[in-house]
């Protein structure tokens, strides 16, 4: 680039993992539930739930008692670039007593998400770091987190 050139900002799509974890950790459940697919599967660990309606009621928390929110510790990604693909998220999850903030617990985990048209077409949690990475296909990366 010569000194003095102009550069021009190229509009980036919105990142949809990045962004649901901010949404989650948020309470702002309508940004949360636009970034899914219309078909949505969440395996969640009170069952599976499907479509935009059932996340939003799994997504929704009411006031008080212990809060979770997450924390992205790293994030690998593959084939992304055209709307589609697979990430998983290596994630802190901690609990929180919403009276005074303080932890009540926390754990590191993984998450495995599949993308459709830059939206999240299916999400799976794994509690071992290693074996979600080994579902998303980082079969690499997964022997170095153990």
């Amino acid at each position: 680039m010569r000194v003095g050139q102009e550069v021009q900002e190229v509009p980036r799509r919105l990142d949809p993992v990045r962004e649901a974890i901010r949404a989650f950790n948020e309470r702002d459940v309508d940004a949360f539930v636009a970034l899914l697919d219309p078909e949505v599967e969440l395996h969640s660990m009170k069952g599976l739930r499907k479509g935009r309606e059932a996340a939003r009621l799994w997504a929704t928390r009411p006031p008080g008692g212990v809060q979770q929110t997450v924390r992205l510790d790293q994030l690998y990604e593959e084939g992304l670039e055209s709307g589609g693909g697979v990430a998983v998220a290596l994630i802190t999850r901690s609990w929180h007593w919403e009276e005074d903030g303080s932890l009540a617990s926390q754990e590191e985990m993984a998450w495995l998400l599949e993308l459709r048209d830059g939206l999240i077409r299916s999400w799976r949690p794994f509690e071992s770091r290693a074996e979600g990475l080994r579902a998303g296909g980082f079969e690499n990366e997964a022997r170095s987190a153990g």
